[in-house]
């Protein structure tokens, strides 16, 4: 199972997830063609902040997200209050010992919230 995305992956999967060649992404960010090119390859290109900012604008994430230090797209900062978690439930999350990406995908499938909403808890 891959552990991590990299910065390279991340640009490249916003990109094709919108199905924009790297022509359209430059046409819509004014950012060169190959600067963007330079971003998805296998060698990391520095990327300058005014690109970071126009990309992060662009794909409406955070720099923390393009960035790989968040997997969270839309709630970046989100008080964990908001999330009605324990102590204890912040604290395991936190262990590593369980897989949360795994826990995320199967809290989210249509299957389970259909069995959660269907279910009496």
């Amino acid at each position: 199972m891959k552990q991590g995305i990299t910065v390279q992956e991340r640009l490249k999967d916003l990109r094709t997830e919108r199905h924009l060649k790297l022509e359209e992404l430059a046409a819509a960010t004014k950012i060169s063609k190959s600067a963007l090119g330079s971003y998805e390859n296998d060698e990391l290109k520095e990327i300058s902040h005014k690109n970071l900012v126009e990309l992060a604008k662009f794909y409406g994430v955070s720099t923390d997200y393009l960035l790989c230090l968040t997997e969270n797209r839309n709630h970046p900062g989100m008080e964990l209050t908001e999330l009605n978690l324990s102590d204890s439930m912040v604290e395991l999350l936190k262990s590593g010992r369980i897989n949360n990406r795994l826990l995320c995908e199967i809290a989210t499938h249509e299957d389970f919230v259909t069995l959660m909403t269907d279910t009496e808890i």
